[in-house]
């Protein structure tokens, strides 16, 4: 059994494939990834059995046959292997013989047979939603920061996604202390049929595939959702649970109205952070209508202070404890010069977004006020 294919090429979809297999997956079988070879092409199919993907690329062969081996060897022997393309001979016992034309050597990796290698199912077309790659990358970027890792409630592990009516759709993410969202327009006739969690696993699998140009099409099935990019199909489970309601959350009402500019906020917050300690980042915002005195103190680190000028309609003082690192995470995905700040009280949930900008917001949940040491 032998294929031949462009080397480029062939490390490109194979490390698209082996980007989800984790070193700890105590089945053999799926600590590899499957070829499937026909005489004109190759598909590439890799799962984890929450998430899987099948990419494809051109390649000439003599039969159609399958085996599987582990992707992360067969890349490295293949980024030492001249330029050009290169000549794979599986044998009857699967061991997976690599060369080009350049080489006067013999390079075998021991393979697998498919056996019982899981068959991923195909993408759905029925009520598929087709974005550009770019929206979908930005949609991403903007909310996957706000959801949570390692929580205990699995919906917060994931970005919500919704339709509230036709040509619209909306994606969240929050981990119960922050939360991100974004509205954005697609095709006039589309709409998700119903609200989904994407796990974020999956969120980072398609971001690293999305580029700045061309197409990707999404869509559902039951209890999974399906994305095509280029030659590359991804198939993940949904997050099974309920998602908190986010409405709750975005305040509705304010008091204060910030305005401050973004860069040097953000460059402010970098220099004070280094003072903080984490998990907190603990610093407070002494904002009145002229300026934003931003301050911490911490035990054995040192204290540090910085003033910025803002536009604001306040009257008075009012000092806001909060985490410089969800400030940070928050303002770094706007594309603005300028950010609003909405602030009803100290202890209220403080609402942020772009200057003129009503498609994406953030909230972040305050702390205690008071300067201490923290534990």
């Amino acid at each position: 059994m032998k294929f031949e294919a462009e080397k480029e090429q062939l490390i490109k979809s194979l490390s698209i494939s082996d980007s989800i297999i984790s070193s700890k997956n105590v089945n053999t079988i799926l600590s590899n990834c499957c070829f499937n070879v026909s005489k004109d092409s190759i598909l590439i199919v890799s799962t984890d059995n929450e998430i899987g993907i099948k990419t494809s690329l051109k390649a000439k062969s003599d039969n159609n046959f399958s085996f599987c081996i582990n992707g992360k060897r067969f890349i490295s022997i293949l980024k030492e292997i001249p330029k050009g393309d290169v000549i794979i001979i599986v044998d009857d016992k699967y061991n997976v013989n690599i060369s080009n034309k350049s080489l006067r050597g013999n390079y075998s990796l021991v393979g697998l047979e498919k056996g019982e290698f899981p068959d991923l199912p195909s993408f759905v077309d029925k009520n598929s939603i087709e974005f550009d790659q770019i929206i979908l990358k930005d949609i991403f970027r903007k909310v996957s920061y706000a959801a949570a890792t390692d929580s205990i409630k699995p919906s917060f592990c994931g970005v919500y996604f919704l339709s509230e009516e036709k040509g619209k759709i909306t994606a969240v993410a929050t981990d119960s202390k922050r939360l991100s969202l974004i509205n954005e327009d697609i095709s006039k006739n589309s709409r998700l049929e119903e609200a989904i969690i994407i796990p974020l696993k999956t969120v980072h699998e398609i971001s690293r595939l999305l580029t700045n140009n061309g197409k990707c099409s999404f869509s559902i099935g039951k209890n999974q959702c399906f994305f095509r990019i280029g030659d590359t199909e991804i198939v993940s489970r949904l997050v099974d649970g309920m998602f908190p309601n986010y409405k709750q959350v975005i305040p509705k009402e304010y008091k204060i109205k910030v305005q401050i500019d973004k860069n040097k906020l953000f460059e402010t917050l970098r220099r004070v952070m280094i003072f903080t300690r984490e998990p907190s980042y603990k610093i407070l915002l002494h904002i009145n209508k002229d300026t934003m005195r931003i301050e911490t103190k911490t035990n054995d680190l040192g204290e540090a202070e910085e003033e910025i000028k803002i536009i604001s309609n306040s009257q008075e003082n009012i000092i806001l404890g909060i985490s410089a690192q969800y400030l940070l995470d928050s303002i770094k995905e706007m594309e603005s010069d300028e950010i609003e700040l909405k602030i009803m009280s100290n202890i209220s949930p403080i609402l942020l977004s772009p200057k003129d900008n009503i498609k994406e917001v953030a909230v972040i949940m305050p702390i205690q006020t008071k300067l201490e040491k923290e534990e």
